[in-house]
């Protein structure tokens, strides 16, 4: 019989993969994941998902619904072999000492290259034939050249994933206004839609810098009451206000603006 985990290999980097029953994981052990083209060591963050099954094809159909586009892991769901012993674990250290190296080796290559990019995060693969790096960036970067100078630098194969700003603080970290680190670094397993009407449906102020987290988005903790503030509207039939004196700037009516006169020029 076999089930289904979601495993953590880096930051910014989970998936779901297929493991016998008879492993008995549980969470927080490490295990070594074997993907399409290469392995490597990864965390068990929650499962099991879902009810034992005899064929791992019923996985595969699930994952297919759910999950499209290319994926870091291939396009068959990833296979637990086992768990890390201990050699696996000093490996595993090796490879993050490697993969800190490459990091420095590859920022030179974007400096050459002139690139627009913020280089994030690298991760070596427990096997080494995969090495990945993650970018933000503005708006989409042509890398190919870039591609091809690592690919040759470092003689494995290289991927280069661009993620968001959102992705971006979830993968450095940090501490959040509320003291606390950020939720989206330490337990979110996926990013919500939020919007202001959650902030304006609590009575909070609509002002930028309150509701707005370090990454520049919305705050992702807007959700967590959300739920009762709309219990109680609806209950009660009425609507929080906002305060006058933090209005939104979107609301604020715009004042006039005055013409400039033109500087008359001295007769000649």
């Amino acid at each position: 019989m076999k089930t289904l985990y979601k495993v953590n290999v880096s930051a910014g980097l989970s998936y779901n993969c297929v493991a016998d029953c008879d492993l008995q994981l549980q969470e927080g052990d490490m295990i070594i994941v074997r993907c399409e083209k290469y392995q490597d060591c990864a965390k068990v963050e929650s499962g099991p998902l879902c009810e034992p099954q005899e064929d791992s094809s019923f996985f595969e159909k699930t994952r297919g619904k759910s999950c499209r586009g290319r994926h870091i892991e291939g396009q068959k769901l990833p296979v637990a072999l086992r768990k890390a012993s201990v050699e696996d674990m000093v490996k595993c250290q090796e490879n993050k000492l490697k993969a800190r190296e490459a990091h420095f080796k590859a920022l030179e290559r974007i400096r050459f290259h002139k690139l627009d990019m913020k280089l994030i995060h690298t991760h070596y693969a427990h096997d080494r034939k995969l090495l990945v790096f993650q970018f933000s960036a503005e708006g989409r970067i042509d890398f190919r050249e870039l591609l091809r100078d690592l690919g040759a630098l470092f003689h494995v194969r290289v991927e280069l994933r661009q993620v968001g700003v959102r992705d971006e603080t979830a993968i450095l970290g940090g501490i959040g206004s509320c003291g606390r680190p950020f939720c989206c670094s330490t337990f979110l397993p996926n990013f919500c839609s939020i919007n202001v009407k959650m902030a304006k449906q609590q009575g909070l102020s609509l002002n930028p810098q309150n509701i707005s987290g370090a990454c520049g988005r919305l705050k992702c903790c807007l959700q967590y009451e959300i739920d009762f503030y709309r219990e109680q509207q609806q209950a009660s039939g009425k609507e929080p206000e906002t305060p006058e004196d933090e209005e939104p700037e979107a609301s604020r009516p715009a004042r006039p603006r005055r013409r400039k006169k033109k500087s008359e020029e001295p007769k000649q």
